[in-house]
């Protein structure tokens, strides 16, 4: 299982990522400009991400054409080994994936709405695809069912290719998903946080302490 933060609020992700339970930060230029930043701060983003114990750190390369894609992927590269590179599933930006996974550079297809972007996805030899469940279920699509199917695309062709799951609303539908073998999330904060947010869990870590108060001798240190 690897989560990941959708961000790049380094206010929001720094307490998360210092939990030790989420495996890095994924950003594209959307989530960059709702921070109030840009393409220009990536290189602070990658630092701080890294420094707050983020050990992938995905950014999105842009352009209209592969030539830019590729060379603008080239100096995201450059940031460090912790960079993944981002690449949107249309025609240039597959093409530009499959430069970099030849070259053995982990790379994530974005924006995937459709179970045959999953095969293009494989065919460029993607790490990841990211389906963006919350706006095929605003597009009044069965998300769930189509990222279902993309999963169940990839573990029929034996493709490496695996599913990243993005625009995610709620904890439940994390859930639903990794019944299907979908094993790597990808959320806002926010929702990050509700996984912490049991009120059940929360009382009964308040019964624990209430008991350690009552009958604690002090004998351990601290």
């Amino acid at each position: 299982m690897r989560l990941y933060l959708d961000t790049a609020d380094r206010e929001a992700a720094e307490p998360l990522l210092a939990t030790g339970l989420f495996a890095g930060v994924t950003t594209n230029p959307t989530i960059l400009q709702r921070a109030g930043k840009g393409v220009d701060d990536i290189p602070d983003i990658y630092r701080w991400a890294t420094d707050a114990g983020a050990g992938e750190v995905f950014f999105q390369s842009w352009g209209t054409d592969v030539d830019s894609l590729v060379g603008r992927a080239e100096r995201l590269l450059d940031l460090g080994p912790d960079v993944i590179l981002k690449f949107v599933a249309n025609q240039a930006g597959a093409s530009a994936c499959r430069v970099f996974a030849a070259r053995g550079q982990q790379t994530l297809l974005t924006a995937i709405y459709d179970p045959g972007q999953a095969m293009i996805a494989a065919a460029a030899g993607a790490t990841y695809i990211a389906p963006y469940l919350g706006r095929l279920k605003d597009a009044g699509r069965d998300g769930i069912a189509e990222v279902v199917t993309m999963q169940q695309v990839l573990t029929a062709t034996g493709s490496a290719t695996k599913v990243l799951l993005a625009s995610i609303r709620s904890v439940g539908d994390m859930v639903t998903l990794a019944q299907h073998g979908v094993d790597c999330f990808t959320m806002a904060p926010a929702v990050a946080q509700d996984f912490f947010t049991d009120p059940t869990t929360a009382a009964a870590a308040d019964t624990f302490e209430e008991a350690v108060r009552q009958t604690a001798r002090e004998v351990l240190p601290g």
